[in-house]
């Protein structure tokens, strides 16, 4: 089992894809402080906005990963190609650039959220992932093995693989973890939430629906659009999140709909189970804050994003959360808002990641 102690000064590098890699380090970032450990953040400059004010006393500095833009229609194959070239040309330059960081800064372990590149002998380094399976889109299916197995001798480069799930039981994650077994230093290390040591309290007046927007343009902006036509339509007091933790306009109101670029955990958090309804992405780390939270909602996966649509797929078959496709959201009524509102949307027994997982 990999051991941190306070002489340790650790690189924490997420990867740029929204802002979910970012946020389930919160919890990891804190319990590194807690041992007395030197953090150093390496990230795009969103997710420095993300962190650095949770986090003010930590050195941030700017190591950009992948800037990710999906095409207008419902099927992403060629952005998705587009991307994993991206991610392989990436993990070469953060080689290029990791051996640098690691001497000016004094680096002695890293923890990286899927940048597959940074890993350096001699040096303590965790990969954060629960894709240890990509879902590759129907015309590629075959390339699955393919990739499953480029992951995995990734994955073995690093001293230890630490996947965001429960051992043990309900597995979230699903078939997307699947590589585990032949994966020698991976470890589920429980659910990583940045909501999980939070206890918030429900507020005496609630919004009706809270949309949360994430993922990469332009579907966000009409995620966002949609999110705003359902609150007028429905005459419902809206709140919606538009996940801009670097946007400085203040919160501005259309009718009942109100739009804010970015909200503090506690105040995020005492939003979302004060709402009668929530509708969100269905991206790994959202759910995995919406059950820290205990909180309903119907998901919503990106077009043509087949982790998320496995993932929505997988927890509304398990009764865990609504699902509605993007182009759904259009025709939803209150009596499916009700519908998602009674499911039941957590389990006993899942664990969360904790301090006994980096002594």
């Amino acid at each position: 089992m990999l051991r941190f102690d306070a002489n340790d000064t650790v690189l924490v590098s997420p990867l740029g894809w929204g802002l979910g890699h970012a946020s389930r380090l919160i919890p990891v970032i804190n319990a590194l402080l807690d041992k007395g450990c030197t953090v150093v953040i390496g990230a795009d400059p969103h997710t420095i906005e993300l962190l650095q004010p949770r986090f003010p006393n930590v050195e941030c500095f700017v190591f950009k990963s992948v800037n990710v833009k999906f095409s207008k229609g419902k099927h992403q194959l060629f952005s998705l190609i587009r991307i994993a070239i991206k991610l392989l040309l990436l993990a070469k330059r953060e080689q290029r650039e990791l051996k640098r960081i690691i001497d000016t800064k004094s680096i002695t372990a890293i923890i990286s959220d899927n940048r597959y590149g940074l890993h350096a002998k001699g040096v303590k380094s965790v990969l954060v992932t629960h894709q240890l399976s990509p879902i590759f889109p129907k015309p590629f299916g075959w390339l699955q093995p393919l990739g499953k197995r480029y992951i995995k001798r990734q994955a073995q480069q690093f001293t230890e693989c630490w996947i965001p799930d429960s051992e043990n039981g309900f597995r979230l994650s699903g078939n997307l973890s699947d590589g585990e077994v032949a994966t020698p230093n991976a470890r589920f290390v429980g659910l990583m939430s940045r909501f999980s040591l939070l206890e918030p309290q429900k507020l005496q007046k609630g919004f009706d629906l809270v949309g949360v927007v994430s993922g990469p343009p332009p579907h966000r902006q009409a995620f966002e659009q949609e999110l705003i036509n359902i609150g007028q339509r429905l005459n419902l007091r809206t709140l919606i999140v538009q996940g801009l933790p670097q946007g400085k306009n203040a919160a501005r109101t259309k009718g009942k709909v109100t739009l804010v670029p970015h909200l503090p955990d506690i105040q995020f958090a005492k939003e979302l189970i004060s709402a009668k309804y929530v509708i969100c992405r269905s991206g790994y780390s959202t759910i995995m804050d919406l059950i820290a939270l205990q909180c309903s909602a119907i998901t919503v996966p990106t077009p043509g994003q087949t982790e998320q649509e496995y993932l929505a797929n997988r927890i509304e078959g398990e009764k865990l959360f609504g699902y509605c496709h993007q182009d759904g959201l259009r025709d939803l009524t209150i009596d499916m808002l009700e519908g998602s509102a009674l499911r039941i949307n957590t389990r006993p027994g899942f664990q969360y990641f904790d301090l006994s997982v980096i002594q």
